[in-house]
C-alpha cells in the first residue's frame, strides 16, 4: 500500500512540473510587451576628461600671422589653470551630453625698447552639446549617430609696459630733428608733400625703430609660447600715425599764430623761428605722455563662434571589464568655421559596475575666419578620463 501511495505521489509532481512549467512560458506571450519607459530607467554619467593639450596652426590679427607650435610641455610651464566636465543622459536609444573646456595661459618677454617688456594672457574654452541616438545595439558594440554644437571662444590680452625714461630722451630727439622740416614748412619754403615725406623718415628712424629696437617683440609674436595671435603686430604703424597726426596737429597751431601776426620776409622768418623754438620743449613733452599713453597700452580682443556637426560615435565591448570607443563629429559648414572636426578614440576599464577610466588620444581642430581674426588650429594630446555611471 504505501509503495502504491509513493508511487502515485511521483507521479502527481511529474505532472504538475510541466504544467508549471508551462504557465511560466505562457505568461509574457499573454502580457504586452513592456515599453521603453517601464523596462529602460535614465542612466546618468558625469566625468572629468584630463586631456594634457598641445597646439598647432595659426592664428592671424589685422592681416600679421603667428605659427602656433606649442607642445605640452611650454603648455605646462604656462598654465594657469585648466578645468573640463562631461555629462550625459540616456534613456533607451536617447541620449544628450555636454562637454565644457576651459584652459588659461599667460607668458611674459622683455623687449628693452620704447616698449619695455609685455605680458600675454589667452583664455580659450569649449562649450559643446548634442544629442545622439543609436542606431545598432548589439550585445557586444553600438554605433549611434549624433548631432550637435560647439561654442568655441578665444579671450586674449597683450599688456604693453612701456620705458617712460627712453620714451622722454626719444621725444626730445625727435623734436630736435623734425624742428628744421617744421620751420622750412611753415616758412613756406618746402611742399607739403616733401614735409610729409621727411617726417615720415624722421618718425621711422628715430621712434619706430626704437619700439622693437632688436626685433624682440615681433620675434615672440610670430612664434609664441602659448597660443595668442600677434595682437601687437601692428603697434609700429599705430605709433606712426599717432605721431603723424600729432605733429601735424602742432603744425596747424603753430602756422594759426604766425598768421596772426600778419608778417611777411625776414620779420615771418624770425617769428617762425622764434615760436618753434620756445615750442619745441612744450610738444617734446606733449609727445612723449603721448607715446607713453600708446607704448604703455593693454590690447585685448574676444572672438566667439558656433560651429554645428554631425558625428558618429561607437563602442566595443571586449568583456565586462575592457572596451574601446571612437568618437568622430565633422561640422562648422561656414555658419561658424569653415571647417571643424573632432576625433577621440579610447580604451576603457570599468574598475567597478559604476566607475570607469578612459585612456585615449583627442584632437580637435577648427578653421575659422572673421574680418581681421584667423584661427586655424589643432588641439590634441593624450588624455584620461575618469568618471562615474549612476
Amino acid at each position: 500500500m504505501k509503495i502504491r501511495l509513493l508511487l502515485f505521489a511521483f507521479a502527481a509532481v511529474a505532472l504538475a512540473a510541466p504544467v508549471r512549467a508551462g504557465t511560466l512560458e505562457l505568461a509574457p506571450k499573454e502580457t504586452a510587451p513592456p515599453s521603453v519607459t517601464q523596462s529602460e530607467p535614465w542612466q546618468f554619467t558625469i566625468a572629468v576628461p584630463g586631456l594634457m593639450p598641445s597646439f598647432d596652426g595659426t592664428i592671424g590679427v589685422r592681416g600679421v600671422n603667428a605659427n602656433i607650435d606649442i607642445g605640452l610641455d611650454e603648455i605646462l610651464q604656462h598654465l594657469d589653470m585648466l578645468f573640463a566636465m562631461r555629462a550625459a543622459a540616456r534613456k533607451g536609444p536617447f541620449g544628450i551630453y555636454a562637454e565644457v573646456f576651459y584652459v588659461g595661459l599667460s607668458d611674459d618677454s622683455q623687449i628693452n625698447g620704447l616698449i619695455n617688456n609685455v605680458h600675454e594672457q589667452v583664455n580659450p574654452y569649449l562649450v559643446d552639446w548634442g544629442l545622439s541616438w543609436r542606431l545598432i545595439n548589439q550585445p557586444r558594440w553600438f554605433v549611434e549617430f549624433a548631432a550637435g554644437s560647439h561654442y568655441t571662444n578665444v579671450y586674449e590680452q597683450l599688456e604693453l609696459h612701456s620705458d617712460p625714461p627712453l620714451i622722454q630722451q626719444t621725444s626730445q630727439k625727435f623734436v630736435t630733428n623734425i624742428s628744421d622740416n617744421l620751420v622750412a614748412r611753415l616758412n613756406n619754403d618746402i611742399s607739403h608733400s616733401e614735409f610729409i615725406t621727411r617726417l615720415k623718415g624722421t618718425i621711422e628712424a628715430d621712434i619706430t625703430s626704437e619700439i622693437d629696437k632688436h626685433d624682440s617683440l615681433h620675434r615672440h609674436e610670430r612664434k609664441p609660447r602659448i597660443p595668442i595671435g600677434p595682437l601687437g603686430g601692428r603697434i609700429e604703424q599705430d605709433v606712426a600715425q599717432v605721431v603723424h597726426d600729432f605733429v601735424r596737429a602742432k603744425e596747424t597751431a603753430l602756422r594759426a599764430r604766425i598768421d596772426a601776426l600778419h608778417l611777411s620776409g625776414e620779420a615771418r622768418r624770425a617769428a617762425v623761428r622764434q615760436a618753434v623754438s620756445a615750442a619745441e620743449t612744450q610738444i617734446a613733452n606733449q609727445l612723449a605722455f603721448t607715446l607713453d599713453t600708446k607704448l604703455g597700452q593693454t590690447i585685448s580682443r574676444d572672438d566667439g563662434w558656433f560651429d554645428p556637426y554631425l558625428g558618429l560615435h561607437t563602442r566595443y565591448n571586449f568583456n565586462k571589464t575592457f572596451y574601446t570607443a571612437v568618437r568622430g563629429e565633422v561640422g562648422g559648414f561656414g555658419v561658424g568655421a569653415d571647417l571643424m572636426w573632432q576625433v577621440e578614440g579610447v580604451l576603457g576599464i570599468n574598475l567597478t559596475r559604476n566607475i570607469f577610466t578612459e585612456i585615449g588620444y583627442r584632437a580637435l581642430a577648427a578653421d575659422f575666419e572673421n574680418g581681421d581674426f584667423t584661427f586655424d588650429t589643432v588641439l590634441h594630446g593624450p588624455q584620461i578620463t575618469t568618471g562615474i555611471t549612476f
